[in-house]
């Protein structure tokens, strides 16, 4: 074989791969359904997103969307970025917007499923045959709410810890290991009991096994502090935070190689971020698009992953998808803690408060 044949060839199956990795740039390529779409979101022809700093990217996601929507859909739609309140406040204001027949704050919404959960049988998301617009890359399990709610995240809660201030979190294999006199005063935990919230299920811990288990932690603790004193954990003055909210700190370009989260055996879970239509929402179709680059393999990647810190586990190609399969490999078990799980429990916000009142004493 001669030299440039081999180059030819090399240049041609490198061209391939492009082609078939690369998702269907322009409305032509999609299926009639996502045709519509893209032609309503060309007519709207803007999108008004709101998000907290640390959800899709905040503003500099807000761009890649834009860049994002326009190189899959080949739709140039201006987005309109603003910081939001925390997911469950946000979700409050949507109700409050819905029922008062007033325009959404955001065109698309991200949250978990305790912030949106209360709300889908209220009307106020929009239910959309996510699968049908993307069969090749949504699958049914993928949406949840009767096809309100999308998965983006999927989040992996932990030990987050300081590498250097706490490495015995790497000798932690069960949380009852958390309860040895050597650990004492050297974590916290968070305010609203990340994780202990779901554990407290039957179908998890059990009530009586979780409010003991609390009821214990509690002397070993140093303090309280919310997810979002990330900062404090890496400055040293709190070595570790048990649980922590997503497992994500330590993949972001301001912790990388300070942070870390350590899985316990006994209370691996996955706890999902979604997207949802508001009802009112004054750009849906714009929305739909934006969601379906979030999805897409760059969404994933640039946007969840890269800003994020954290992509979704059902996606193949992605970061968190391979480390749930080898923390599985250890012989891990993951609780999986979706909407439609959350909504099979209507009692966990009393037991939550029960619980919470043995730690806010400190």
């Amino acid at each position: 074989m001669t030299q440039p044949f081999r180059h030819s060839l090399a240049a041609f199956a490198g061209l391939l791969l492009v082609a078939l990795a690369a998702p269907a740039a322009g409305a032509a390529d999609w299926s009639p359904e996502l045709q519509k779409v893209i032609a309503a979101a060309k007519a709207e022809g803007r999108l008004t997103l709101s998000t907290p700093n640390n959800v899709v990217g905040g503003g500099p996601g807000a761009k890649l969307v834009e860049s994002g929507i326009a190189k899959m859909f080949g739709v140039n739609i201006p987005v309109d970025w603003s910081p939001s309140p925390a997911m469950g406040q946000m979700a409050a204001k949507l109700a409050q917007e819905f029922k008062a027949n007033q325009p959404a704050s955001t065109d698309l919404y991200a949250g978990g499923p305790t912030q949106a959960g209360p709300y889908l049988d209220d009307g106020v998301f929009r239910k959309i045959a996510w699968n049908t617009l993307w069969p090749d890359r949504i699958k049914p399990g993928m949406v949840e709410g009767n096809g309100q709610a999308l998965r983006f995240e999927t989040f992996l809660p932990g030990i987050l810890y300081n590498i250097q201030a706490a490495p015995w979190v790497k000798d932690i294999k069960t949380m009852s290991d958390l309860l040895k006199p050597e650990y004492k005063g050297k974590f916290a935990t968070t305010p609203y009991l990340s994780v202990f919230d779901a554990l407290v299920a039957d179908d998890a811990w059990g009530k009586q096994k979780t409010v003991d288990y609390v009821k214990a932690m509690s002397g070993q603790l140093s303090g309280l502090l919310p997810c979002s004193g990330t900062a404090r954990i890496a400055s040293g003055e709190v070595p570790a935070l048990v649980l922590d909210c997503s497992g994500s700190a330590q993949n972001t370009a301001k912790f990388k190689g300070v942070l870390d989260t350590h899985i316990v055996s006994d209370a691996a879970a996955l706890r999902y971020t979604y997207l949802l239509v508001p009802t009112r929402a004054q750009h849906p179709n714009a929305a739909i698009l934006a969601a379906l680059y979030l999805s897409s393999p760059e969404g994933q990647k640039q946007v969840a992953f890269s800003l994020d810190g954290i992509d979704m586990d059902n996606y193949p190609e992605t970061w968190t998808h391979k480390e749930v399969a080898k923390i599985e490999a250890a012989g891990t078990k993951f609780y999986s803690f979706d909407i439609t799980w959350w909504l099979k429990h209507p009692s966990l916000e009393a037991d939550l408060n029960e619980m919470t009142k043995l730690v806010q004493r400190k």
